[in-house]
């Protein structure tokens, strides 16, 4: 039998946290919580359920990942972000997957996402259901080559696909679009100076205007109605914000 660890990233995370924490015990022999200073009962909830909990403050994603991976005992690792819920199939087929002889180096797990209650088909910069790497063996793949955001593990050689899906619940509220805006844009900012990119006015805006018709028409957006429109723009000033930032740190002199 092979035995699973798994880790979430949390801060402030108590909503899902529970739920996510019955599901994942369900499979999985250790969870890891990382922590980067929540001020709700997430740690209450953590302890509860028996998990291993760490805090690390928080500086990019693939740090955070990086050193929950080191805290896990298994070398076969779950990664769950702490608004993605496991849904019934996808503990069952991590049961079933633990009684194989040999498995992947890697497999991919459906993602439906959730944005202000309904489901929807695109937000910047995924499709929906999309299937990222979550499970992998840690002695092959790891975040070395990852970027700081939009983070997955690197390294495998063979991959395969989970039966079952986690419900990823984001943006619940216009508030937090904002807010998710104003984090994640600062650190893409990083990944653009590493990439020497064009920072240009002319070019954040033909790359804002781009973002808005790729994920309304291209991707789907269209589809979701009222809330289509709001991702759309959201990839709009992701876009815009991004490179403004990144302009400022070359002006600066912080890059």
């Amino acid at each position: 039998m092979h035995m699973f660890s798994a880790f979430i990233l949390t801060r402030n995370s108590e909503k899902y946290l529970e739920l996510i924490l019955m599901q994942l015990q369900k499979a999985c022999e250790e969870i890891i919580v990382l922590d980067s200073g929540s001020t709700d009962g997430t740690k209450a909830i953590s302890e509860k359920h028996g998990c291993r909990f760490f805090f690390r403050e928080f500086d990019n994603f693939k740090n955070q990942r990086t050193f929950a991976l080191e805290k896990c005992a298994h070398d076969y690792v779950l990664m769950v972000d702490s608004d993605e819920v496991p849904d019934d199939t996808l503990a069952g087929s991590l049961k079933l997957l633990a009684a194989n002889e040999k498995l992947f180096d890697a497999y991919r797990i459906q993602r439906d996402w959730f944005v202000l209650g309904r489901k929807i088909h695109a937000v910047y910069p995924v499709v929906s259901p999309d299937f990222p790497v979550r499970l992998f063996d840690r002695r092959i793949s790891s975040f070395k080559n990852s970027p700081v955001v939009h983070e997955e593990p690197s390294g495998y050689k063979n991959i395969s696909v989970l039966q079952g899906a986690l419900h990823h619940y984001t943006f619940e509220t216009k508030k937090e679009i904002a807010e998710k805006l104003e984090r994640y844009t600062a650190l893409s900012a990083q990944t653009l100076l590493k990439k020497n990119k064009n920072l240009s006015t002319m070019q954040r805006v033909l790359s804002s205007t781009a973002a808005f018709i790729k994920w309304y028409f291209v991707k789907g957006g269209w589809r979701d109605g009222v809330t289509g429109i709001i991702l759309a723009k959201y990839a709009f000033d992701y876009t815009f914000l991004k490179y403004g930032k990144a302009r400022a740190a070359v002006r600066s002199g912080s890059r």
